[in-house]
């Protein structure tokens, strides 16, 4: 059983993935410095942002803490497609291998404690487990994936085929 929901955890980790790196492959680079909308950022800070909300994942998965105010955060990676590109399948890969890594006995006994970063999830969600933290993670690619969308409209750019799922094609 547990198997079961982990490999659907991570068959819907992957599927957003695929939705957010398929706008990046889709851009010229050129777009990352482009802003479309007031005060959220350039394409190329958004998805540096959703490589580092992926990283916090990871080391909560690995660590037992959440805590979203890092210390090496890499800016330059918002003016570079390709390494962009590369760092969303890379961190995508680690998050995927070490969720493989839980078994029943792993997922009862370990606790994520969010106290660094409560300020960013409810008061009550201290500590989760490790499934609500994956589940964290897929929300926060998923409203991304409406920022993207907000962003194509408003630089009226064709989105990826598998944007299909969104109705956007």
């Amino acid at each position: 059983m547990v198997a079961a929901v982990l490999s659907n955890k991570i068959e819907v980790l992957r599927f957003h993935s695929a939705l957010i790196t398929s706008s990046l492959e889709s851009i010229n680079s050129e777009l990352l410095i482009v802003g479309p909308i007031d005060n959220a950022g350039t394409f190329g800070k958004q998805f540096r942002h959703i490589i580092d909300i992926r990283k916090c994942h990871l080391d909560a998965l690995k660590n037992g803490i959440l805590d979203f105010y890092r210390k090496d955060i890499d800016r330059s990676l918002e003016n570079n497609k390709q390494e962009l590109l590369e760092e969303l399948t890379r961190i995508l890969e680690e998050i995927c291998a070490e969720v493989s890594l839980y078994n029943t006995q792993r997922l009862e006994e370990r606790w994520i404690d969010c106290t660094p970063s409560v300020r960013y999830v409810e008061e009550s969600n201290r500590k989760i487990s490790p499934l609500q933290a994956i589940g964290l993670l897929i929300e926060h690619e998923i409203f991304h994936e409406g920022e993207l969308a907000l962003y194509f409209k408003s630089e009226n750019l064709k989105f990826p085929k598998n944007w299909i799922t969104w109705g956007l094609i």
